[in-house]
């Protein structure tokens, strides 16, 4: 009894220090900048669901229905993928809001195919609005693109398998 109110006291603490790591001013800032110049073409987010309708329309030569953009929370889990750390993250962002190109970019060939390369909206904007988004897209989602995939491809195999049992 007398070691659960310590362990109690030491996960809180641990868990108050990482929520005090995000710094709330930023992402309302950030979540402000992406509302204001993102998400006219980036939805903020897609379920499984919709990742899977829009990968099948893709595998069979369709546009992704509905959207102008990959959702931001796809986006923010494949930068993830090959920049996994808070300030490489945001430095890519940062620079590819700025300057995008298929070369430099993360996107799977697809989603070149369907929605090009994103305008320099980076240009215009200021630094610290920059940052802002960045910051934002990195603490808002924490999608892994590697287990979301997974998952999106047994939703495929599934609905598969059930089309040949309807038959």
């Amino acid at each position: 009894m007398n070691i659960i109110k310590p362990l109690t006291l030491l996960f809180g603490s641990i868990l108050f220090t990482f929520a005090e790591e995000i710094d709330e001013t930023l992402f309302k800032r950030g979540y402000e900048v992406y509302k204001n110049n993102c998400s006219i073409c980036h939805i903020e987010k897609a379920t499984l669901r919709d990742f899977s309708q829009a990968r099948l329309n893709v595998l069979s030569g369709r546009r992704p229905e509905n959207i102008d953009a990959p959702p931001m929370n796809l986006v923010s889990a494949r930068i993830k993928e090959f920049f996994p750390n808070e300030p490489e993250f945001i430095e890519f962002v940062k620079d590819y809001i700025t300057n995008p190109s298929k070369d430099k970019g993360v996107c799977k060939p697809a989603a070149y195919s369907f929605f090009g390369v994103m305008p320099p909206i980076g240009q215009g904007m200021p630094e610290a609005d920059k940052e802002a988004v960045a910051y934002w897209m990195y603490h808002r989602y924490s999608e892994n693109w590697q287990e979301m995939f997974r998952e999106v491809k047994k939703l495929q195999n599934l609905r598969k398998l059930k089309r040949v049992e309807a038959e």
